[in-house]
């Protein structure tokens, strides 16, 4: 045996091992190391996602570990979400990628009722279904969690007393 690897990102697991010392075992080892590579970064691999859907909401949820609200560009149409990312250096390596994600939806949804919050590495986005399809793309804003109001208005109250 040549060796195994094993990474997690987000909700995914990446495992591979080498069996073989040969030449295959020798171009499975420059996969590896190619792969260990593009996978030690967390931004490197597409966003991952997973689409939910209630009667009057679809929401979609991507794994976007290593990114912050002014990395990621939303844009949503009735029919189709885009999510982009533009890539950005950190210090010691590269802390995002640039990528350019495309979810088809399952139902039509009305693109002025969006909403899109990013917390602990995922951005969840909740959008209102419509039976009416309209066509032009809008941008989305990302927000970051917020406390709910009436819990901001009691602290603030007790911060006074």
């Amino acid at each position: 045996m040549i060796g195994s690897v094993s990474l997690i990102l987000g909700r995914r697991e990446y495992s591979a091992t080498l069996k073989y010392d040969s030449l295959v075992g020798r171009g499975l080892k420059r996969i590896r190391r190619r792969l260990e590579d593009q996978l030690s970064s967390p931004s490197s691999a597409a966003a991952t996602y997973e689409i939910s859907q209630t009667i009057e909401d679809v929401d979609v949820e991507f794994d976007v570990p290593g990114y912050a609200i002014g990395d990621l560009i939303l844009e949503v149409t009735p029919r189709r979400l885009r999510l982009q990312a533009a890539g950005r250096q950190g210090r010691s390596r590269t802390v995002g990628g640039a990528f350019d994600s495309w979810v088809d939806l399952p139902e039509p949804v009305d693109p002025d009722k969006v909403t899109a919050v990013l917390q602990d590495g995922v951005l969840t986005v909740k959008m209102a279904k419509t039976a009416w399809v309209r066509g032009e793309a809008i941008r989305v804003p990302v927000h970051e969690t917020l406390v709910p109001s009436q819990q901001a208005t009691q602290e603030q109250g007790q911060a006074r007393a």
